[in-house]
């Protein structure tokens, strides 16, 4: 299962990123804000309950969790929200990887799981070749 969703969220990532490089808003703004923020929030609900070694109660719409995670990551959390701005999108573009990768080498290490960290950096490459106006053969 952890494999699973590493793998679909830098499948939906990438999706992401071709339709804010397009300057769709509504269709960029989807992905970022349901699509991967349920893989975001399922990553992040796992990594609160091998803090807590037991099930905890997330809350309504996901309303504890600036209680549950250490601050540095709730303070990294918020800025997966952005504004309906270009350069905000890629701020929290920023922040959705960087959070992905912690909470993710978190659970992997603890578990005893192999993070993607293959996949991670060849799709990063690949998302940094697009930003960059490049195209990229398979």
């Amino acid at each position: 299962e952890f494999d699973g969703i590493c793998l679909e969220f830098y499948w939906v990532l990438k999706t992401f990123v071709e339709y804010t490089l397009r300057k769709e808003l509504p269709s960029a703004m989807f992905y970022l804000n349901i699509s991967i923020r349920e893989l975001l929030n399922r990553m992040v609900h796992w990594y609160i309950c091998m803090q807590n070694r037991e099930p905890v109660e997330i809350g309504i719409l996901d309303s504890n969790l600036e209680e549950l995670l250490e601050e540095e990551l709730f303070r990294l959390y918020k800025k997966t929200y952005p504004s309906a701005d270009y350069e905000k999108l890629w701020e929290a573009y920023d922040a959705v990887i960087l959070l992905w990768n912690i909470v993710g080498n978190r659970i992997a290490a603890h578990y005893q799981f192999t993070y993607p960290n293959k996949t991670e950096k060849e799709m990063k490459e690949f998302i940094t070749t697009l930003r960059k106006g490049g195209f990229v053969r398979y």
